[in-house]
């Protein structure tokens, strides 16, 4: 019977010791934190390159106790459901810009303003001082938004189809493909074209078809698009400075503990540094490869087209009220020329 009793009172122990081990180790495997991150754009694009770049070192900085898996080509959503999925919280991570945030507050819309920007070195010095500090603090409060960092994609440029695009006569009555961003509609109505909000994904086949006329695009994103495959002409516009921001869902990231939290800001530092350095290094060579295959027209009129295009600043200002107004102001204090 003392036997019988040893024999059940170990196997009892033996027991409660695997049921133990699978408890540990479940619990291990609970504290992993798996988050997603989305973007819009195709792979190989410094985006994307940013944005695994961005999840390594999340992994390497938590030791493997965070990852990031990165969807792109909007495979969970385009730029504007991106923006508002983030603030939702249906996507930890996203890529998006000021102006698609437009659609909500009207006055974070003031970084597609027209000529805006006067260069690169503008730009750095706005998000990188005072204005950078003030864009996330407005962004948590008023959105739900945790700001990681901010990206510079470059100037714009436009593609045609037929046209050449010299001044802004040349774009009345053509069908362009613009981001479903209020302020690059405006952009384009005041130089008498007809601006048409299409997602990235659908651009190359209406421009195939000829569904529309024209794209406008930093010249990055045309080569990877593919975009001088349907498109015959390219003019250096340089209309708009391109913001895009890496963002977190602020809900999200306030539910990591603070060693992580720095980790993923860590992170994204590192990511966008060196996205921001890779976009200035490349924008003259991505240029170049365009004008290879296409009539590229390196000097339009852009005072024309500045002049064409500054009714769109008072516009802006009419919608966003004072807060539009005093974005400009800190971005025109902000330039160093």
């Amino acid at each position: 019977m003392k036997l019988e009793l040893n024999k059940r009172a170990l196997l009892q122990l033996v027991a409660g010791g695997l049921t133990f081990a699978a408890l540990a180790t479940s619990g291990a495997e609970a504290q992993e934190t798996k988050l997603r991150l989305s973007h819009h754009l195709a792979p190989g694009h410094l985006v994307d390159v940013a944005s695994h770049r961005f999840a390594d070192l999340v992994s390497e900085y938590t030791d493997g106790a965070v990852s990031v898996e990165v969807f792109p080509s909007g495979q969970i959503a385009g730029l504007r459901q991106g923006a508002e999925a983030v603030q939702l919280g249906t996507v930890d991570f996203v890529w998006t810009d000021m102006g698609t945030l437009g659609n909500w507050r009207p006055e974070y819309g003031f970084v597609s303003l027209p000529f805006l920007f006067s260069g690169n070195e503008h730009f750095a010095a706005f998000f990188d001082g005072e204005g950078g500090e003030k864009v996330a603090e407005s962004l948590r409060r008023n959105l739900n938004i945790e700001v990681l960092g901010f990206g510079n994609a470059g100037f714009r440029v436009v593609a045609t189809r037929e046209t050449p695009v010299r001044e802004p006569a040349d774009l009345k009555g053509v069908r362009i493909r613009v981001p479903e961003i209020p302020i690059y509609i405006s952009a384009f109505k005041s130089v008498g074209a007809n601006p048409t909000p299409l997602a990235w994904g659908e651009v190359y086949t209406a421009m195939q078809t000829g569904v529309i006329d024209a794209v406008e695009n930093p010249a990055e994103g045309l080569v990877n698009g593919a975009l001088n495959e349907v498109a015959h002409h390219i003019s250096k516009t340089n209309h708009i400075m391109t913001d895009v921001n890496l963002f977190a869902n602020a809900g999200k990231f306030d539910a990591l503990d603070a060693g992580e939290q720095d980790a993923i800001h860590r992170a994204a530092e590192t990511a966008l540094a060196e996205f921001n350095d890779a976009t200035a290094e490349a924008s003259d060579e991505y240029w170049a490869q365009l004008a290879e295959t296409m009539e590229a027209i390196d000097d339009p009129d852009r005072p024309a087209f500045q002049k064409a295009m500054a009714p769109v600043w008072d516009e802006f200002v009419a919608r966003a009220g004072e807060p539009g107004q005093a974005w400009i102001d800190l971005v025109v204090a902000a330039d160093p020329t």
